[in-house]
């Protein structure tokens, strides 16, 4: 099993002038990572990874407090790193790993998906900001909408 979630909302680019690795959560992104831990409170989790951007961290830092698990950057989870790469980490790692990324990276998974016909083992729609996966081998992913919605 793993976990796949887009980090939560953002301050948007328009409106940010540092680097986009250090663009923050906004207002309803702090409050859509806190729910998370609500969200996701009856799912095993034994490792928190995140892409390397200060958005991704703290989408998972109250489930991070709250688990008592330390986030892990991972650089497989950048929005340009190569998908195919990514997938042989999912297969390497712990089970009950939660994976933070982006919306290019779920794109190409779902692309993945498709076109391999692995529908139940990724999941194939939109991702909304703050949204997460739950991805069983052999069964249809179960999908979590952000709380409160972007």
């Amino acid at each position: 099993m793993l976990v796949l979630v887009r980090h939560a909302d953002a301050v948007a680019t328009s409106a940010w002038t540092g680097l986009e690795a250090d663009r923050p959560l906004s207002t309803l992104g702090d409050r859509q990572s806190v729910q998370l831990v609500a969200a996701l409170a009856d799912v095993e989790l034994s490792v928190l990874f995140s892409s390397p951007t200060l958005r991704c961290r703290q989408t998972l830092q109250a489930l991070s407090v709250a688990r008592r698990l330390p986030i892990v950057d991972h650089p497989l989870l950048a929005a340009d790193a190569p998908v195919g790469d990514l997938l042989a980490a999912f297969d390497r790692a712990d089970d009950a790993a939660l994976w933070c990324t982006h919306r290019e990276v779920l794109e190409q998974l779902a692309g993945v998906a498709t076109e391999h016909g692995a529908h139940r083992y990724l999941p194939t729609a939109k991702t909304a900001k703050g949204g997460a996966w739950i991805v069983h081998a052999g069964r249809d992913p179960r999908y979590i909408g952000p709380t409160p919605p972007g």
